[in-house]
């Protein structure tokens, strides 16, 4: 609802909470430090118990609240609820976990008022309060600030034109959204300093792996159901990758059936190698903004697979296996193997770290070494999460 005077502006803040009433008590505590406070807090409760209930029924701020209780409800479907129940001309979002400083939403609507913008992404840093967390903050998010929902402030209006988030997915509908917004005439200020700190980071290896599984298959899931293209795509990427290295083979006569093709398998590898080059380059130089798709990691995958099978069998294809051939490299697979490991923990534990502004005095000696593992596994505690996902996502989406 717009205000009635123009040089008024309202702003509803939206928080879904789901079992998290300690974060949310302390947050809520915060939110009335704010140096302009919003005129409304809309709660969405779909906690398995009562205890954010009854906090708010004894609650005593500055600051009225609308609370709504839902039975079951995904991030995206309650800050959809949380803006259809919201009566001001602007929308801010936060989480039970985030928490702003105390001059959020002013210095946003400074933003907002200089950018003459319709949107102010929130930025996010990540907290890390025990060991584990602060290696686990060195191998994923470092030390600057990530655009995130939570910390946003947007026009209702524009919120309401965007579609807002989708409803029936666990995890993703924020960078879906994003994505969706960038595709329209939205002016869209995205600030660098961090406005908003999160403490929900997972404490133990376990719960770690467990959320990045959980992750991946979610991920992948949404990808199919919203982009049906870049699923058949990545089908077809996957099958040109089965049949096109047996062309020949499949069609029998080889060189004198005339649809042989000389040297198919050199040909196609070269061209997913030069595909994959150039996806790679238009995706950084364009759209490093957006997400990338399924296509992208199958087209990546098929490429890592390939030079894999390439090194197994270099000694059998070009050596012959005679160890004194000038091209036999003795131990090639261990040598492969290694190289990858080596250069995955020396990315994930020292490169990436320093570009993310974790200081170099926490990597060195060797606590890069713990990092880059933990950095390494977790890539790969990804790949079986991302395949199933994308797998299930084709049946259902076959499926409706």
């Amino acid at each position: 609802m717009e205000s009635e005077n123009p040089n008024i502006i309202t702003i509803s803040l939206i928080i879904p909470v789901r079992d998290e009433s300690v974060h949310f008590e302390r947050n809520l505590l915060g939110i009335n430090r704010q140096t302009v406070l919003p005129n409304e807090i809309v709660i969405v409760d779909s906690s398995t118990n009562d205890d954010v209930k009854v906090f708010i029924e004894q609650y005593i701020g500055s600051v009225p609240i609308i609370y709504h209780r839902e039975k079951k409800a995904y991030p995206g479907k309650a800050r959809n609820i949380g803006v259809k129940l919201a009566n001001g001309d602007w929308i801010a979002f936060l989480d039970a976990k985030t928490f702003p400083k105390e001059d959020w939403l002013e210095r946003y609507l400074h933003l907002m008022e200089a950018y003459h913008a319709d949107l102010v992404f929130g930025v996010t840093r990540f907290d890390a309060n025990s060991p584990f967390r602060t290696v686990l903050r060195a191998a994923t998010y470092g030390k600057i600030g990530h655009h995130t929902v939570p910390g946003t402030l947007i026009k209702t209006k524009v919120f309401t034109d965007s579609g807002g988030f989708l409803e029936h997915v666990r995890m993703g509908e924020d960078i879906e959204w994003w994505e969706r917004l960038d595709s329209r005439l939205f002016n869209i200020h995205r600030p660098n300093e961090p406005i908003v700190t999160y403490i929900g980071l997972t404490n133990n290896f376990l719960s770690t792996v467990k959320k990045y599984l959980t992750s991946a298959y979610h991920t992948a899931w949404l990808n199919i159901l919203i982009n049906v293209k870049d699923a058949y795509l990545s089908l077809l990427l996957i099958l040109s990758a089965i049949i096109l290295p047996k062309w020949n083979h499949i069609i029998g006569g080889w060189d004198t059936n005339p649809f042989f093709i000389p040297h198919v398998t050199k040909i196609y590898l070269l061209s997913i190698i030069f595909l994959f080059l150039a996806y790679q380059l238009i995706h950084y130089l364009f759209f490093r903004s957006m997400s990338q798709k399924l296509f992208f990691r199958t087209l990546q995958l098929i490429v890592i697979i390939f030079i894999t099978l390439a090194v197994f069998n270099w000694n059998a294809a070009i050596a012959g296996w005679v160890e004194d051939a000038v091209l036999y490299v003795p131990h090639i697979t261990k040598i492969y193997v290694c190289i990858l490991i080596l250069t995955s923990i020396f990315c994930r534990g020292i490169l990436f770290p320093l570009k993310r502004k974790v200081e170099p005095s926490f990597l060195f000696p060797f606590r890069w070494i713990q990092i880059g593992l933990l950095g390494l596994s977790l890539d790969l505690i990804k790949a079986p999460g991302y395949v199933v996902g994308a797998v299930i996502g084709m049946i259902r989406r076959k499926g409706n």
